[in-house]
């Protein structure tokens, strides 16, 4: 398991030689050495000990020798050198939305800014508006990014915690006393962020086995409860419970308040029995059709339960294409090829290759000369057969004006356009949705990317009217993309809901720009099953052929996956 301490050193590193305004290529070193560590799964201590560290790209002498200082005394003394003439505190301002290393260093040299606190007092008073490059917009980018991310506070996103649920719940499991234990609570249901995480056990001895884990987890106890405080401050409540009680304590604990509190009532009315080996025969005994976690946040899912009106939502084996992914012509890290080889692993028959757009240049962004010689490339693949299909995709930029990124003879050379917005953030809502409508009514737009722009804990989406994005989605047969980053998870699941009403189809897309990400079309999944969506409403559901067809003739009927 990577050393999470490590990679935070390694990556702040990176960002206070950017502040310091040393060469670009030594701070790169440390954030691409952190990277690796945390893309590999590197145990450091055992590549040190085993003297193999320096076989690894990435891992020069200097570094090698830093990692090595590490393992030995648990800590770098470059670092700590580091620190001593620049606050840590600094990391955290170059990641408030407008800022960055250059702002960063510029409010600290000019006004002594050293934390959010007073980056934002500095905002209020007058003072940064006073340094060039700070205008009345940025500055309520900046408050509102301070606001936003205060808000967030104790906010933990689903993949940050899913590590150490897990090892919970395996080390829970491997005593031979516990019969059973699943991690309930907004995680189970799948909500977008958690504040903590409750694990609730089965066992014939609740109170002997929370004593025994009480020392292992370093826990206080309460009862047959543990209270436990991990590294990262995520609050862990585990509930040990006899067999007969077991089913509907972990039921209790997934819904929200209000589905509980409906749930409970019902149960009240109709059934005696306290009892059950499973959550479906709890809802057998109800009479009512059983309720997946993911839909457990409001009474409408248990109406439509006494109607036996849930549908089979969609799973994971019920997707077939892999859309909206990344290789190293742009910004990704692998090659056309082993991203195709990889989805094709996932048991995916067809891949969608979308690269960025010539605009976006940070990126590396296809050329129109680089768009043809990837077409041959992609060519080339197919007709070697590797048991994939690969398509020709492109992530076309949105200009502000909403037209796309390439003329439109390059535009009709590709299988699928995915359209997304890049740049200018900052425009108002009236604008942005205009903007994003006209990329819409483009003949040659296929998906929606992205559409609220949003980072989970970390950047506020947009302003844009997204019931109307989806209305016009709508009106010109367009999909909208369920991107699948667990950083975005955009669109949200309550905005899948409202375009499901509106019968627009959705892409469950991973945005990958590695192999090993390729995976979290997985994630796009639960958010698609907390949206109440079947595999029908999913056009990377249908078989390749359907897909294609559907693609030529512009709109693909919902009929067909």
């Amino acid at each position: 398991m990577p050393d999470k301490k490590l990679i935070k050193i390694l990556d702040n590193i990176a960002i206070l030689l950017e502040i310091k305004g040393e060469n670009p290529f030594k701070s790169r070193a440390y954030s691409n050495a952190a990277e690796i560590i945390r893309e590999n799964q590197l145990d450091i201590q055992k590549e040190v000990q085993e003297g193999t560290l320096s076989n690894i790209k990435g891992f020069g002498d200097a570094l090698v020798k830093k990692m090595t200082e590490y393992v030995q005394i648990g800590k770098i003394s470059y670092y700590e050198k580091l620190i001593a003439e620049i606050p840590e505190s600094l990391v955290d301002i170059t990641k408030i939305n407008s800022m960055g290393p250059r702002k960063t260093k510029l409010v600290y040299e000019q006004l002594g800014v050293k934390s959010i606190n007073e980056l934002e007092e500095v905002c209020l008073n007058g003072s940064l508006k006073k340094l060039k490059g700070f205008t009345d917009k940025s500055i309520e980018i900046i408050l509102n990014s301070i606001a936003h991310k205060k808000a967030s506070k104790g906010l933990f996103l689903q993949n940050s915690v899913i590590e150490y649920a897990e090892n919970l719940l395996n080390q829970l499991k491997s005593n031979s006393q516990i019969l059973d234990a699943e991690i309930s609570g907004s995680y189970r249901r799948f909500a977008e962020t958690i504040t903590d995480l409750h694990i609730v056990v089965s066992t014939y001895n609740p109170f002997e086995m929370c004593q025994d884990f009480k020392s292992t987890f370093n826990a206080n106890q309460i009862e047959k409860h543990l209270l436990i405080l991990t590294n990262e401050n995520i609050p862990v409540t585990v509930d040990f419970a006899k067999p007969d009680e077991y089913i509907l304590k972990l039921h209790q604990s997934t819904g929200s308040d209000e589905y509980t509190s409906a749930f409970i009532q019902l149960f009240k009315e109709i059934n005696s029995s306290f009892s059950f080996t499973s959550e479906e025969e709890l809802y057998n005994s109800l009479g009512i059709q059983f309720v997946p976690p993911e839909l457990r946040e409001s009474i409408t899912a248990l109406e439509k339960a006494k109607q036996f009106k849930i549908p089979r939502l969609i799973e994971n084996l019920d997707l077939k294409g892999m859309l909206h992914v990344h290789s190293n012509w742009s910004d990704g890290r692998n090659s056309i090829l082993e991203m195709a080889l990889r989805a094709k692993e996932l048991g995916f028959s067809y891949i969608a290759m979308c690269d960025h757009s010539r605009s976006a240049g940070y990126t590396n962004g296809l050329s129109i000369e680089r768009v043809k010689l990837q077409h041959e490339e992609i060519d080339k693949l197919n007709e070697e057969n590797h048991g994939i299909k690969i398509l020709k995709g492109i992530e076309s930029d949105i200009l502000t004006d909403g037209s796309l990124d390439y003329p439109e003879d390059v535009l009709e050379k590709f299988d699928i356009v995915v359209v997304s917005v890049h740049s200018s953030f900052n425009m108002s809502k009236s604008q942005m949705t205009k903007r994003m409508i006209a990329a819409l009514a483009s003949p040659y737009t296929t998906i929606l990317g992205h559409p609220t722009g949003r980072l989970l804990t970390s950047r506020l989406p947009y302003e844009v009217d997204i019931n109307e994005i989806i209305d016009a989605a709508a009106d010109y047969g367009k999909i909208i993309e369920i991107n699948a980053n667990p950083y975005r998870l955009d669109l949200s699941w309550e905005n899948v809901i409202y375009a499901k009403e509106k019968e627009v189809r959705i892409a469950i897309n991973p945005d990958s720009h590695k192999t090993s990400t390729l995976e979290d079309v997985f994630i796009g999944v639960k958010v698609a099953r907390k949206g109440w969506l079947e595999a029908k409403d999913v056009v990377n559901c249908l078989d390749y052929e359907n897909f294609m067809n559907g693609i030529v003739n512009g709109r693909i009927s919902r009929g067909n996956s």
